[in-house]
């Protein structure tokens, strides 16, 4: 794992070292720059794979005419490696990142699509008289890459603190972003919260030349007719089988790493079929973690699952708690190094930081419910839109999005209605699962900008009316939108806060291509002994003679933490202080009378939805964290311009 950084026209060696210097947790081992005329290119690197000084990036190929700063791993790179070495091809060093480089020497933009991992890079390619920068996003999106692009000069970076360190950056709050997070609890790709700052998007890749815009495309997309060709014909008994193999290869794989490993385990059925496999195609015991809540909240707590299941399996396995206290403690700043607000990720902090004391490398079993169906709105819209659906009458759908409407007294009714206008399809439908605060209530509480309807409902762009499996259109909604934008995006923001490289098997390219193609019957069944219909049939009869009983016969669990009862315990002086902070309710960003509402519900015990209570709370640590950076940014830059965006610094514009 890294951070990466680079400037592209005007580039400043200075700012570059700040960036790198702003993302030191994500490589605390080692770093480089490279610069010339037209760019400069910087990395903090997290060495994993070849941890001699050949391993070092940036790394050139070519008689130093391509360079490339990179951060993920490829799991099939040794098969690469053999591929161009066949060709010709010859190697310095063990890495992935040089096989990046050498397929990219071989076969251009088109390498991406013999990439099977995780990653994000940059490649300055100055072999010809128009040289260019070449940047590229794994497939869906499990390592990040932030960008600003203006008529004269190209930023990048890993991350949003990284990019701010250059202090070419404006600091105004993206309003569409801003409706974004209340409404949903995170910002959705490709906006950022910053104004005029981009993600990547999952599955592209871009040439930036000096003084151009960047040209943007797709390079890899789920194609429903081709995935499912990859189990027709297959019986229940042959798609088991064929599962179990893919589960293995991709298990084996993953595995590859020249320092110590281990696995979250929660002792439900993703993280003990990880566990399961990654034993299995190793050998040999891995360390585990799971976290409780010191008696608050049984049902949330995981560690006696985590004991039970770690005791069937074989692992080395460690229970943390975490108090209120601790998260108190940690919170403003873990708010800061998280990049933009966001109501998840501290799970995974704490996770991490448990972790990082034994392992450098730890498995995650994210992305098996999105592909296997795992999610209770599966099985939900499955019933609603699966016969055809209802729509809520017209008059109701076009009275939600006029000024009257908001005039309205609020009531729990009235926001029943407006979710239920909402529901025009399965998308929208969809979103609605998604949703902290209906549109009316975010837009009141950020002032009222001035949005367009249809990026309210920025989840239903990523719909595919054309899949005809509704299971797998769900499917496809959740690693378009759920996946990449909270999931994977708050996950990578904190593990790497902690220096823990995180890796998430079930996200193999193949293993989701044949999931995405599976029928909907495959994912849905009733387990032997009865019961209801569950998700992931088809995945729980390959692992189930792996993992304990119990891991897949109890009811899913999400990874949450007692959120409410911290936030009316130990952190509700904390609460207080940011809804009343002067100086966070000058600048704008949400409306002081909405935030006085929330303070009295809060306090008199009315607001029982703690997430909004704590996307505010979120929000606000976050702006005081960019207001103290700014100001030591501003203290560390003396000649370097900031950009300006519209609108004043710290301020919605």
């Amino acid at each position: 794992m890294c951070g990466i950084a680079g400037i592209l026209g005007h580039p400043d060696r200075d700012a570059v070292e700040r960036m790198m210097e702003a993302m030191l947790s994500r490589g605390p081992d080692d770093g480089g720059i490279y610069q010339d005329d037209a760019v400069a290119l910087g990395l903090r690197r997290l060495s994993i794979l070849d941890l001699s000084s050949a391993g070092r990036q940036p790394m050139s190929r070519a008689n130093d005419r391509l360079w490339i700063v990179y951060n993920g791993e490829i799991y099939n790179f040794r098969e690469l490696r053999r591929e161009l070495e066949g060709r010709g091809h010859q190697f310095e060093s063990r890495t992935d990142t040089e096989v990046i480089l050498a397929l990219y020497e071989d076969m251009g933009a088109e390498c991406v699509s013999r990439l099977r991992g995780m990653f994000a890079f940059a490649i300055w390619d100055r072999r010809g008289p128009d040289p260019f920068l070449f940047l590229a996003r794994d497939h869906f999106g499990i390592k990040p890459l932030v960008y600003r692009s203006t008529p004269g000069c190209f930023l990048f970076a890993s991350d949003l603190p990284g990019l701010l360190a250059s202090g070419r950056i404006a600091t105004d709050v993206d309003e569409l972003a801003l409706v974004q997070y209340l409404q949903h609890g995170h910002v959705i790709q490709p906006w950022t919260i910053l104004q005029g700052v981009r993600m990547l998007p999952p599955a592209h890749a871009m040439i930036v030349r000096p003084g151009e815009a960047p040209h943007l495309w797709r390079y890899w997309d789920l194609d429903q007719e081709r995935c499912a060709s990859l189990s027709r014909g297959m019986d229940l008994r042959e798609q088991v089988i064929a599962l179990r193999s893919l589960l293995l290869e991709t298990a084996r794989r993953q595995m590859v790493s020249d320092v110590p490993l281990g696995a979250f385990l929660s002792g439900g059925c993703d993280s003990s079929s990880l566990v399961a496999l990654m034993m299995k195609s190793s050998g040999r015991p891995v360390h585990t973690f799971a976290i409780g809540y010191a008696g608050v909240a049984p049902e949330l707590d995981e560690t006696a699952d985590a004991a039970r299941a770690a005791h069937f399996l074989g692992s080395i396995h460690r229970n943390v708690e975490v108090t209120g206290q601790e998260v108190l403690d940690v919170l403003p700043e873990f708010a800061t190094q998280l990049g933009q607000p966001t109501m998840d990720g501290l799970n995974m902090y704490f996770a991490s930081r448990a972790a990082r004391s034994e392992v450098t490398v730890a498995l995650a079993g994210t992305g098996a419910d999105e592909i296997f169906a795992g999610y209770h709105w599966f099985n939900d819209l499955e019933r609603v839109w699966g016969a055809g659906g209802s729509r809520p009458g017209s008059l109701v759908s076009a009275l939600c999005w006029t000024r009257l409407w908001t005039m309205l007294p609020r009531s729990e009714q009235r926001e029943t209605w407006e979710l239920r206008a909402l529901r025009r399809d399965l998308a929208s439908n969809y979103a609605m699962h998604h949703m902290i605060r209906p549109p009316s209530e975010a837009l009141r509480l950020a002032g009222s900008p001035k949005i367009d309807r249809d990026d309210l409902l920025a989840y239903c762009r990523e719909d595919d009316p054309a899949v005809k499996d509704l299971i797998a259109r769900v499917s496809r909604l959740d690693i378009r939108t759920y996946l990449c934008s909270q999931l994977l995006r708050d996950a990578d923001a904190a593990s790497m806060a902690c220096s823990l490289e995180m890796r998430v098997p079930f996200l193999e390219v193949e293993l989701v291509e044949f999931a995405y193609g599976l029928p909907g019957a495959s994912k849905f069944g009733v387990l032997e002994n009865g019961g209801p219909p569950c998700g992931k049939w088809v995945f729980l009869q390959a692992m189930k003679d792996l993992i304990p009983e119990a891991s897949y016969r109890k009811p899913k669990r999400g990874f949450s933490m007692p959120y409410g009862q911290w936030l009316e315990g130990p952190l509700r002086p904390l609460v207080d202080d940011v809804l009343t902070d002067g100086a966070f309710r000058s600048i704008g960003l949400l409306e002081p009378r909405e935030m006085d509402r929330l303070r009295e519900r809060f306090l008199a015990g009315h607001e029982a939805r703690w997430a909004r209570v704590w996307t505010v709370l979120m929000l606000g640590l976050w702006w005081r964290g960019l207001k103290s950076r700014s100001r030591t940014s501003a203290q560390s830059v003396k000649s370097t311009p900031v950009l300006s965006v519209g609108g004043s610094p710290l301020g919605r514009g």
